[in-house]
């Protein structure tokens, strides 16, 4: 007969799989890129720079803990975060890495050419929505496609330089990205700013602007 100890190491044991599944900084980085949107196993190891197998060894890993999910498309399989509730998961994480680790939240705001002084994702939708700003998301296309802030415009990193002539150098623009550990909103602004536009960066994403809507 299991004991009430027995019992309770068996359920910690089930809910200690789920942090070993994650206790590594490249499975951690394939989360963030696939609560953007679906990839496959040759898209997620080119954006986190490593090798297809090794991909395939860490998206393996997260499957067995019920992370993620994967369908056939044709010659190959695309990859999902098995629900919102692990998008969330990764909002949080961040969150408090960024919080209890004050080298973290100096280091993140020393990549920024220009912070977005909008408090909140409310503020920043509502000015958006009423085109008293130009809110620009630089992700790939296909990210866009699969969710995006309200108002926003599709702008991919890689299609701005030629793009300019769209943006009106008379109201502000801001640019986001997938949250605070991706750099192509900083690179955006960057260019921006060089070419005499009033450029600021939304430091979140569609993952956290996602999170902060369901409470």
């Amino acid at each position: 007969m299991t004991t009430n100890r027995q019992l309770k190491d068996q359920l910690f044991e089930q809910v200690s799989r789920l942090t070993k599944a994650i206790a590594s900084p490249k499975r951690l980085e394939l989360i963030e890129l696939l609560a953007q949107a679906p990839k496959t196993v040759e898209i997620l190891a080119d954006e986190a720079q490593i090798s297809i197998a090794l991909t395939s060894a860490h998206l393996k890993a997260l499957k067995a803990a019920n992370f993620v999910a994967s369908d056939a498309e044709g010659k190959h399989r695309r990859y999902r975060l098995i629900n919102a509730q692990v998008s969330e998961l990764w909002v949080l994480l961040h969150q408090l890495a960024i919080q209890h680790f004050p080298e973290l939240s100096l280091r993140l705001d020393e990549t920024l050419h220009s912070k977005s002084s909008i408090p909140d994702s409310a503020t920043l939708t509502n000015l958006s929505t009423k085109q008293a700003i130009q809110l620009i998301d630089v992700r790939p296309e296909n990210e866009y496609q699969q969710a995006h802030l309200p108002a926003a415009l599709s702008m991919p990193i890689d299609q701005l330089p030629h793009r300019l002539n769209e943006l009106d150098k008379n109201k502000p623009i801001v640019a986001y990205c997938r949250g605070p550990f991706c750099l192509y909103a900083r690179d955006a602004v960057k260019l921006l700013i060089e070419q005499g536009f009033n450029a600021s960066q939304w430091t979140d994403g569609v993952p956290e602007y996602q999170a902060h809507q369901q409470h």
